[in-house]
């Protein structure tokens, strides 16, 4: 299963009160050597998009909170998260590195779907299915958590501010895979890919990091893929915004040097702003 615990991975427990004794630790039966962690002030979990549950911890009893388990791994280079069809078990917060989610046409080719940032969830969508809608690849490596569903399920059922947290994320989440699909629906080559750096940028800025300057985990192919473009026309259009001092590519690193001037191009509204660096 996708949120099982495998040999070697971290399973730690979001406490509502930093202050716990070992007495009250010890209370945990299901997994005693379990690490206590806290989200409220680790990073980068303050900047998850889970972090809104961990701030409903502290409303509910002790014991309900220690059972609410996380899951945290290393993910490889290449390593696939889950599949779809396979069954849907939970929830994914990436917590470091970069995530592919794609189908397969009917011709077996990648059609990539869009791709998830540190702080960014994978899986949600398939919330209320009994599957995974799409496959997910690590693009670097990385670490994730997973939060296994059946104990919110049972949270939410006692406490009906855990499903209002749960609708909200859900709504954030679908928002957000919104504003990536339309990227492509763009005309032309050169405002399909200055929405993309511009919508990259904004999203590192909702999870509290710069967004002028950033690394791209994906591959100019994977890139190409997603907007509907060639490869060759991604390489050159980036080339052609460097000539123009609109950016400066160095490798997989990206500095936006005139926004304003992208924002136009693409003809793009922000819901929360980039500052310039």
């Amino acid at each position: 299963m996708p949120c099982a615990i495998r040999r070697g991975e971290k399973v730690f427990i979001v406490l509502a009160d930093q202050n716990i004794t070992n007495a009250s630790m010890q209370k945990v039966k299901r997994q005693p050597d379990a690490t206590p962690f806290s989200c409220r002030t680790g990073e980068p979990c303050a900047q998850c998009a889970l972090s809104g549950f961990v701030r409903l911890l502290s409303e509910i009893p002790l014991e309900l909170a220690q059972l609410f388990l996380f899951t945290k791994r290393s993910i490889a280079r290449g390593e696939t998260l889950f599949r779809v069809g396979d069954p849907f078990a939970g929830v994914y917060a990436l917590r470091e590195g970069g995530i592919k989610n794609f189908v397969l046409t009917s011709q077996s080719e990648e059609r990539v779907l869009g791709f998830a940032l540190p702080g960014e969830l994978l899986g949600m969508e398939s919330i209320q299915t009994a599957y995974y809608q799409s496959t997910a690849v690590a693009l670097e490596p990385g670490e994730v958590c997973c939060l296994p569903l059946s104990q919110l399920y049972l949270l939410g059922e006692r406490f009906p501010r855990f499903q209002e947290q749960l609708i909200q994320i859900l709504v954030n989440h679908l928002s957000q895979q919104r504003q990536q699909f339309v990227l492509s629906a763009r005309q032309s080559a050169e405002e399909r890919l200055a929405a993309f750096l511009l919508n990259i940028g904004e999203r590192h800025v909702q999870h509290g990091f710069v967004g002028h300057t950033f690394r791209l985990s994906m591959l100019r192919l994977d890139i190409a893929n997603f907007l509907g473009l060639s490869m060759e026309t991604v390489s050159r259009t980036l080339k052609q915004f460097q000539a123009r001092s609109l950016l400066h590519v160095t490798g997989k690193q990206i500095r936006l040097l005139d926004i304003p001037t992208l924002q136009a191009i693409a003809q793009y509204t922000f819901s929360q702003e980039i500052q310039p660096g």
